[in-house]
């Protein structure tokens, strides 16, 4: 079973345009965030390589949808709820219930996320230090 970047990357643009009309529904994006941290919660073991990564993503994502956060670009925060957008998504190009190689294509996403948007999340993770809290998936972020 090859993996087509190709198909990958044109799901991930198809998470894009999904989730920058999430966006417009505060609702809905939160109920986007929350589903991708329980989903990201209950596969934590297949996640491990990206795991610090995934808790940034849905940190910043949680602040920017409460209203904590905003200094983050709109492209950048589309890219992150996109990525979570396709992490969320049945369709994959690797369906996520194949052992070991389930998340494969999710973890692909994801790190492609992190890096276009590193230095954004760099300035979150002052911020965020600057509020004298710790970068967690929990109540507290």
């Amino acid at each position: 079973m090859g993996l087509s970047t190709n198909k990958i990357l044109n799901l991930f643009k198809k998470s894009q345009s999904r989730a920058s009309a999430i966006l417009k529904d505060k609702s809905k994006a939160s109920v986007t965030v929350e589903n991708a941290l329980g989903k990201a919660v209950s596969n934590r073991s297949d996640l491990e390589g990206v795991w610090d990564k995934m808790v940034l993503l849905l940190a910043v994502s949680k602040d920017f949808i409460n209203g904590n956060y905003t200094a983050i670009p709109k492209r950048s925060i589309i890219a992150i709820l996109g990525g979570l957008v396709y992490f969320l998504s049945p369709i994959d190009v690797v369906p996520d219930f194949v052992p070991v190689l389930g998340f494969i294509d999710d973890i692909f996403v994801l790190n492609l996320v992190y890096k276009q948007v590193l230095k954004d999340l760099e300035e979150y993770k002052t911020w965020k230090s600057g509020q004298g809290k710790l970068v967690s998936i929990d109540g507290e972020s």
